[in-house]
């Protein structure tokens, strides 16, 4: 599930992962989705119920780089994403920490695995800073190494 705003520079990150998941033809499991959500993920948090496994795709604002350096892709499980503070700096309408513990509350019984795979930047700006080819190509091969079985 790709979140960002690609009118937001860094931010568009999941989305063009997406994009190149859907254009490059490749070869993905049966019964995967690839579901834009834009900056709305708590829209679509109902829809993990349907599923195994949920991957979201998003840049992570981190300006201090407490996390990791910026212009690192990584794939955070979701007990490591968890432990981050709640509050979002970002543009979407509600952190993906928050929307996964809400997930967590009103679906107690339902138990996908749920990752996250993250441009971690350090500023969010009209114009990509970290965003680049090689970087997309990374969210790409991170998505399909959790895909794997």
């Amino acid at each position: 599930m790709a979140l960002g705003n690609a009118l937001s520079g860094d931010d568009g990150f999941g989305l063009r992962v997406l994009e190149r998941l859907q254009s490059d033809a490749v070869n993905l499991p049966p019964g995967v989705s690839l579901v834009d959500a834009g900056t709305d993920l708590l829209n679509h948090i109902e829809s993990f119920t349907g599923f195994d496994r949920v991957i979201l795709i998003d840049a992570i604002l981190d300006p201090e780089g407490k996390l990791s350096p910026a212009g690192r892709v990584d794939v955070l499980d979701e007990a490591s994403f968890l432990s981050w503070p709640e509050a979002s700096h970002g543009v979407h309408q509600l952190s993906p920490v928050l929307a996964i513990k809400l997930f967590r509350t009103l679906y107690s019984g339902i138990n996908p695995r749920i990752h996250l795979v993250g441009l971690f930047v350090d500023q969010i700006l009209h114009s990509p800073l970290y965003l680049t080819d090689d970087r997309i190509q990374e969210g790409v091969s991170a998505v399909l190494r959790v895909l794997e079985p």
